[in-house]
């Protein structure tokens, strides 16, 4: 049900690597035709066969109307309500190849300065450079696709899509991230890509 997510950029992916970060950023893309929601903000969730009866996704959709309450959207029925809102999403392991200096010890930069230890005045740069290893780093790439089509017509009307490799390892502690960054704005602009970032506790 859910495309792959493209590869994040390696700037996204070192935040990740760098350890516990203090924000968390997602690239928010989104796609429409008017400038803004008309008509009333009245919407209605619509499943999937697999996310029927499916209590993951019930959870996913506690946490979607909370943050559609916000933006002033009021749930009614599908038969009634001006939109129909459809939620795909979706986690991938990834996997990024960092190159690392490798010194020898006899010239590895020290605590007395870059140019070795007190006994090795002739480390690099007056040595061997140093030569470099490749290791593999794994991280989580996260998305969430949110689908606006107006019940009346049938027509989609907005689509949202944001994704992040800095929400954990798990779709269930990237998703409040996911949903806030992709009704951060409403509507973003068609057609771009927005960083946003979002303060991790808050």
């Amino acid at each position: 049900m859910w495309k792959r997510w493209a590869m994040a950029t390696l700037a996204v992916a070192s935040v990740l690597l760098a350890g516990c970060a203090s924000t968390v950023t997602s690239q928010v893309t989104a796609f429409g035709d008017s400038p803004g929601f008309e008509g009333p903000r009245t919407y209605a969730l619509t499943r999937t066969a697999e996310q029927q009866n499916n209590q993951e996704h019930a959870t996913y959709e506690r946490w979607l109307r909370t943050r559609l309450a916000g933006d002033g959207f009021s749930e009614q029925s599908p038969s009634s309500a001006h939109y129909l809102i459809g939620m795909n999403y979706g986690i991938t392991q990834q996997m990024m190849r960092v190159a690392e200096p490798a010194y020898d010890p006899m010239f590895a930069p020290g605590p007395w300065g870059p140019w070795g230890r007190p006994w090795g005045w002739y480390g690099y740069p007056y040595g061997a450079p140093p030569a470099y290893i490749e290791r593999d780093y794994p991280y989580a790439l996260a998305g969430l696709q949110l689908r606006f089509t107006d019940r009346a017509s049938g027509k989609e009307v907005y689509r949202v899509q944001a994704n992040t490799s800095d929400g954990g390892t798990s779709l269930a502690s990237a998703m409040p991230f996911l949903i806030d960054a992709a009704l951060k704005q409403l509507p973003f602009p068609s057609g771009r890509t927005f960083n946003v970032q979002q303060k991790v506790g808050q």
